[in-house]
C-alpha cells in the first residue's frame, strides 16, 4: 500500500520554522527600540511650544521613573538585539538597538548619578517595600468627611500633631494615598491626621482649604483624646493638597478662607508642600503639562485665568507671603513635568526676605509625584529633610 502525502497539509519545517521566529523577534525588536525611543525622547527632551505635543511627551515621562525594572530589561534586550542583528547583517535594526540601549541606560543611570551627587541613596532601598501602614482610626470630622489617625507608639500627652493633605488635581485621590509616608512621619513621634476633602467640580477654591481648616480645629478640640498639643499642630501636603495645606496655614482669619465648620482658627505650627503649586498663573505659563493643568485649575477655580485671575492670585501662596507665617519646608523635582521646578524656590526666597525660616528643596531628575514610589530617589533623598524638619520645628518645637 502506498502513502501520498495530502497537499491540503502544510507541512513546518526546521527553517521555515526558524524563519518564523527571526520574523516574531524582529517585530518585538523594533517594537522595543521604538517605545524606548518614545520614551527617551520624553524623558530627555526640553519643552516643546506646541501644547498638544507637550502634553503627549509630558505624560509619557511621568511613567517613565515607574519603568526602571522594565529598562533595565530593555537594555539586555537592546545588547541582544545589536548582537543577533549584526551576525544577520540588519544593519539597521542593529543601529535602533544600540540607541535604544543607550537611550534605556540613560534613564537609568543619568536619575541614580545625580541622586547619588546629592544624598544617600541605595538600590536596595530603591526596590525595598513601604513600611505597613496600618492607621489606629478613621473618624468623621465634618460634611462626613473621614480622617484617617496615625498614632505613633510610646508618645507621652502634649506631642505634636501633623494634618496631611492629599494630592489629585483638586479633583481625585483620597486620605489612603500617602499612607507609608503617614505611618513613616508617625513614626518619627508625631500624631498624624489625613483627611478627605470636598473635590471640584464644582469649584472648591475655597471649600477645601475651609476643609483643611476645618479639620485642623477639629484636631486641636480633641487634643486631649489623642495626647496633643492644641498649639503644636502642623499642616502638609503633596501636589494640589500641598496647595491647600500652604493656603490654609498663610490665611488664619483670612475672610475668603474660612473653616467649613464652626471652629476656631490659629495659626500652625509648620507647614510643608511637596511638589505643591505656589502661583497658579506662573503655573499654567510654565507646566509641563498643559491640558492637564488648564483642566484642573479651571475646574477648581471656576473659571480660566481671564475670567477667574482673583481667584487664581488668591489661591497661590506666593500672594500671602508676609511677616510671622510659620516654618516652612518645600520639596520639588527639578523634571516635574506638572508643577515648574522654579515654584518652590521662589516661595522660599519670598518667605526668607519676609524673616520666615523657609527651605527649598530641589532634587534632580525627580518627577511629579515621586513620593509614590516609597524607593525612588527623590524619596531617599526627601526623607532625612522632613525628618529633620519636623523636629526642628515640631517635635522638639
Amino acid at each position: 500500500m502506498t502513502l501520498t502525502a495530502d497537499p491540503a497539509v502544510t507541512v513546518i519545517t526546521p527553517k521555515k520554522r526558524k524563519r518564523g521566529l527571526a520574523r516574531v523577534g524582529s517585530v518585538l525588536a523594533w517594537a522595543m527600540c521604538g517605545l524606548v525611543a518614545l520614551l527617551g525622547v520624553a524623558f530627555f527632551a526640553p519643552p516643546v511650544p506646541i501644547d498638544p505635543v507637550q502634553d503627549v511627551l509630558g505624560m509619557m515621562a511621568l511613567f517613565v521613573p515607574w519603568l526602571t525594572g522594565f529598562l533595565m530589561v530593555c537594555v539586555l534586550g537592546a545588547v541582544l538585539t545589536v548582537v543577533l542583528a549584526w551576525r544577520t547583517r540588519r544593519r539597521v535594526l542593529s543601529s535602533a538597538g544600540a540607541v535604544a540601549g543607550l537611550l534605556s541606560a540613560g534613564m537609568v543611570i543619568v536619575p541614580w548619578a545625580a541622586a547619588a551627587r546629592t544624598g544617600e541613596v541605595s538600590w536596595s532601598q530603591y526596590f525595598a517595600s513601604p513600611p505597613v501602614a496600618a492607621t489606629t482610626m478613621t473618624e468623621t470630622y465634618a460634611h462626613d468627611l473621614k480622617i484617617d489617625v496615625y498614632r505613633p507608639a510610646g508618645r507621652a500627652a502634649g506631642g505634636p500633631a501633623l494634618l496631611y493633605v492629599h494630592g489629585g488635581s483638586w479633583n481625585s485621590g483620597t486620605r489612603a494615598d500617602s499612607a507609608p509616608w503617614l505611618r513613616w512621619m508617625a513614626d518619627q513621634g508625631i500624631a498624624v491626621f489625613s483627611i478627605d476633602y470636598r473635590l471640584s467640580p464644582p469649584p472648591r477654591w475655597q471649600d477645601a482649604v475651609g476643609d483643611a481648616k476645618c479639620a485642623l480645629g477639629w484636631i486641636r478640640a480633641r487634643a486631649a483624646e489623642y495626647g496633643i498639643a492644641p498649639s503644636n499642630v502642623s499642616i502638609a501636603g503633596d501636589s494640589a493638597g500641598g496647595q491647600i495645606a500652604l493656603v490654609a496655614a498663610y490665611t488664619v482669619n483670612d475672610q475668603r478662607f474660612r473653616p467649613s465648620c464652626d471652629v476656631p482658627e490659629a495659626p500652625v505650627k509648620s507647614a510643608m508642600g511637596w511638589y505643591a503649586p505656589t502661583d497658579l498663573p506662573r503655573l499654567l505659563e510654565e507646566t509641563g503639562l498643559p491640558s492637564a493643568a488648564t483642566a484642573a485649575t479651571r475646574d477648581y477655580l471656576g473659571g480660566d485665568l481671564a475670567t477667574q485671575h482673583d481667584r487664581y492670585e488668591a489661591s497661590s501662596a506666593v500672594t500671602h507671603v508676609r511677616t510671622g507665617l510659620p516654618p516652612t519646608l518645600l520639596v520639588q523635582g527639578d523634571r516635574d513635568h506638572m508643577i515648574p521646578a522654579t515654584q518652590a524656590a521662589d516661595l522660599a526666597a519670598r518667605l526668607q526676605a519676609a524673616g520666615v525660616p523657609a527651605t527649598a528643596v530641589t532634587i534632580p531628575w525627580a518627577e511629579h509625584n515621586f513620593t509614590g514610589q516609597w524607593g525612588s530617589w527623590g524619596a531617599q533623598i526627601m526623607r532625612p529633610h522632613v525628618s529633620r524638619f519636623l523636629k526642628e520645628h515640631a517635635i522638639q518645637g
